[in-house]
């Protein structure tokens, strides 16, 4: 792709053309940009679904809080509707940068019998002032399915690689108990398994297949929802980013001594040189460069009198 060259004139009779630049990937593939996720601070999964859990037993799920915006976030502070639930502790304020994100366990202790709902509000300074995050579960006497293993944990796996791993379910109950419907909740979960509903005799065990694709650099919680019985299998993984760079090319202006190349992850957005001193080639590799992420790049051409063209058009390279 060549962009086309336009020309900045400066008081003195010196003209400094603008390089046209073009770019390649070090990688497999190019995919497509993702767009820019709203809200600016968002929970996975959304809600944190407990399902039934015995009487005076504790179970622990995790939620991963990402900032989806292009400028850093303030959590200033947490709140919870109800003792039963309760989070990690968390060392606020915490300032998020545009991409990255957070964990928070929270924990869910019944103490009698019966549903019980509830909210997190986390308050910051992103677009989203207050971001909710529902919380759930249910009071029981006894399980009526058990799950092998109780909690699902992947481990590290590569981004844009899957893993997957079995889950066996079994009726802990002296009587048959139905399999209404399986629901993955999180970022980068799935499941698959037998046809529902299914029912399931005293003892009988079937076998369901989890996977993870993680969708970033990030550890990402999740569950496994079995509606029917009630079940919660927490679900937890790891993204993590193979080395990838991405090589830049322009053309040659003449009386120039080199060329700056810039960078931001926004069209529109702020541009910082990523060169530590003028370059006299008319190449640069970037291996600065994170996996999911979508970058702009711009060149600019210097004289020997240290003018500096404008920014050349800029191009698009999404990493994987």
């Amino acid at each position: 792709m060549r962009l086309p060259q336009s020309i900045l004139r400066y008081c003195s009779v010196q003209t400094v053309n603008i390089p046209t630049i073009v770019v390649a990937i070090t990688l497999l593939g190019i995919w497509p940009a993702r767009a820019a996720a709203t809200p600016q601070l968002a929970c996975s999964p959304a809600i944190l679904r407990f399902g039934d859990i015995v009487v005076g037993q504790t179970q622990t799920l995790l939620v991963t809080v990402t900032n989806n915006g292009e400028t850093s976030v303030t959590v200033s502070g947490f709140a919870i509707s109800s003792s039963k639930f309760v989070p990690s502790s968390l060392n606020l304020p915490l300032v998020v940068l545009p991409g990255q994100s957070f964990d928070l366990s929270v924990s869910f202790t019944p103490v009698g019998m019966g549903w019980t709902g509830g909210k997190i509000n986390f308050s910051s300074n992103a677009s989203n002032a207050t971001l909710v995050l529902g919380v759930e579960g249910t009071g029981v006497s006894s399980e009526s399915l058990t799950a092998s293993p109780s909690i699902v944990s992947f481990g590290q796996v590569g981004v844009g690689t899957s893993s997957t791993l079995p889950v066996v379910l079994t009726n802990a109950r002296s009587q048959k108990t139905t399999l209404s419907t399986f629901q993955t909740m999180g970022g980068g979960f799935s499941m698959s398994g037998p046809a529902l509903p299914l029912t399931l005799a005293a003892g009988q065990s079937v076998t369901v297949n989890v996977t993870f694709t993680p969708p970033g650099a990030t550890t990402q919680g999740g569950n496994l929802f079995v509606s029917g019985p009630g079940l919660v299998i927490p679900l937890t993984g790891t993204g993590t980013v193979s080395q990838y760079s991405v090589n830049l090319f322009w053309n040659s202006s003449s009386g120039v001594v080199g060329y700056n190349v810039y960078r931001s992850t926004a069209a529109n957005g702020t541009y910082s040189r990523i060169n530590s001193n003028v370059d006299a080639n008319t190449a640069y590799s970037d291996g600065t460069v994170v996996s999911g992420q979508t970058y702009y790049y711009a060149a600019t051409a210097v004289n020997s009198s240290g003018q500096e063209s404008a920014r050349s058009m800029p191009v698009t390279a999404t990493v994987p």
